[in-house]
């Protein structure tokens, strides 16, 4: 069939409205997406507008196997690599891309996380690394933490991590950041922030309803985990001295307490933080300590219940929508009125996902170099037919961004394209679609104003400018640098082999092998 699929030739002048009105195929959430080239007038969408398909021309001779953007930054110097991360500034919110794909993973790019830091760096009292003033994990998609390690950022700076939603690419690494935290140095538990219950009724009840938010996650999750959790406690897990947040400490919407039976100050204590996820503008988090400010406002996503975040702290602003398609919140948020005059202030980093047209991401997707013709292979136009419909529940196609980004006054100081297949040609289409939203100025430059990110791409948000830079990593990393606590709470288990039948073991000896593993 893969073969089939590969003998295609380009479009035939159908336009997708025709294909549509033929096949049945309804589209109609999608409408903003089919904005996608030919639109005039200052970024308003209009009936006539033209929107041809294959807007990008493909094939078009642009580079699909790399993304030259990243390599421009490397090229010119632009680099942060695992030694710099000390070099935190007292005014510098930091900004590192562990995880920015679309799913399937790709090899330049694990599934959704970005780690947030606010400076300056510090100390840590028992020893180690140090760490920032505060730091914070948005999502925990599965292959970011082999990104993490490699950055050098070890478990004891990820203890707080804000899910947007329940989705395995957004939160399918957790199992590897929560069960080897504690032998490595979070010796104290891990908090997850995320969605209320989503209040969808079950249409083949019983139950009414499934409780699915993130304190039924984590009960659920903490006793799938217990193999592990009770096989590792042979090692020291807590930090007898661990300051145990309280609610007013964090500024949480509720008691922070541990599901299960674990204390609050082990490392495998899992804490849920439950959010309304209704509510608009919901305070997840506001240290009065370190003062930075997480709210939260639902987006539209799949599901009911899934959530885009906004950081304040410091005079600065970044929004993580993840997951979204095109709707008002987004850009009541990003307008970011001042909560004493209601003059909008904007924010200074924006990110918000973006996602390919269906024939383009189908394409891709199928390793072919341009689409073929609607009804020449029958098996591209069902997936085509579903891409759409997961486009149509899910995602925020190129030209719906544009719109929704010209709605945005005042402008993000930069605006970051996240969960999004980059390379040098659909970000080339992706960008030709946006700037045809604004045909009156050079808005927006890449670069300047706005970007597609990549794994390890780090940004150094101040007030006085945004810094773009790659990370460079060795492939071959072990551990990060970890920081020290003392004194730990004795292990669970008293010996190493305490949980063991030993019965067949063959033992170090003079005849067997060395007990120093020589």
């Amino acid at each position: 069939m893969l073969q089939q699929l590969k003998k295609t030739t380009a479009w035939r002048g159908i336009t997708r409205r025709q294909w549509l009105k033929a096949s049945g195929m309804g589209l109609g959430g999608l409408a903003l997406g089919r904005f996608v080239v030919g639109c005039s007038g200052d970024t308003t969408a209009k009936a006539e507008q033209v929107c041809p398909d294959n807007a990008c021309e493909y094939p078009n001779g642009i580079p699909t196997a790399e993304y030259g953007y990243a390599t421009d930054l490397i090229n010119s110097g632009a680099i942060y690599t695992p030694d710099m991360q000390k070099d935190l500034d007292p005014d510098e919110m930091r900004i590192t891309f562990l995880g920015s794909a679309f799913p399937p993973t790709r090899r330049a790019q694990e599934m959704m996380s970005i780690f947030v830091e606010v400076g300056p760096w510090v100390e840590n009292e028992g020893g180690g690394i140090g760490h920032a003033t505060d730091s914070f994990v948005f999502d925990i998609g599965p292959g970011s933490i082999t990104n993490y390690n490699a950055l050098g950022i070890s478990a004891s700076r990820m203890n707080k991590v804000f899910v947007s939603h329940l989705h395995g690419d957004h939160m399918g690494d957790l199992p590897s950041l929560y069960c080897f935290g504690p032998s490595t140095d979070r010796k104290f538990p891990l908090y997850v922030f995320s969605h209320s219950p989503s209040e969808v009724p079950n249409p083949t009840a019983p139950p009414e309803y499934y409780d699915d938010g993130v304190t039924a996650f984590c009960e659920h999750f903490r006793e799938a985990m217990r193999w592990h959790t009770e096989s590792f406690s042979f090692l020291p897990t807590g930090w007898a001295n661990y300051p145990v947040p309280s609610k007013t400490d964090w500024g949480l919407p509720h008691d922070p307490i541990p599901v299960g039976t674990d204390a609050p100050n082990d490392g495998f204590a899992l804490v849920p933080i439950e959010l309304p996820w209704r509510k608009v503008g919901g305070v997840a988090y506001d240290n009065p300590t370190t003062g930075v400010k997480i709210t939260h406002f639902p987006v539209i996503h799949c599901r009911q219940a899934s959530i885009g975040y906004k950081l304040e702290w410091n005079g600065l602003s970044m929004i993580y929508t993840s997951d979204t398609r095109p709707e008002t919140n987004c850009i009541a948020q990003a307008k970011n009125p001042d909560p004493d005059t209601g003059v909008p202030r904007g924010v200074d980093v924006f990110i918000h996902e973006m996602i390919l047209p269906p024939d383009l991401l189908t394409m891709k997707n199928l390793g072919l170099s341009s689409p073929p013709p609607p009804g020449e292979n029958p098996a591209f136009d069902k997936a085509v037919a579903m891409t759409s419909d997961v486009e149509e529940s899910s995602h925020t196609p190129q030209g719906a961004f544009a719109y929704l980004l010209g709605r945005i006054d005042p402008k993000p100081r930069l605006s970051v394209l996240a969960h999004f297949p980059v390379a040098d040609d659909t970000v080339e289409c992706a960008l030709q679609s946006v700037k045809n939203h604004f045909p009156r100025s050079d808005y927006p430059v890449l670069g300047k104003d706005i970007v597609w990110a990549t794994d390890l791409m780090v940004l150094r948000v101040k007030k006085s400018g945004i810094t773009q830079l790659m990370g460079q990593v060795s492939d071959y990393t072990f551990m990060p640098s970890t920081n020290i606590y003392s004194p730990l709470n004795p292990p669970k288990y008293a010996t190493p082999t305490m949980q063991l039948d030993q019965t067949t073991l063959i033992k170090p000896g003079e005849n067997t092998y060395c007990e120093n593993g020589y």
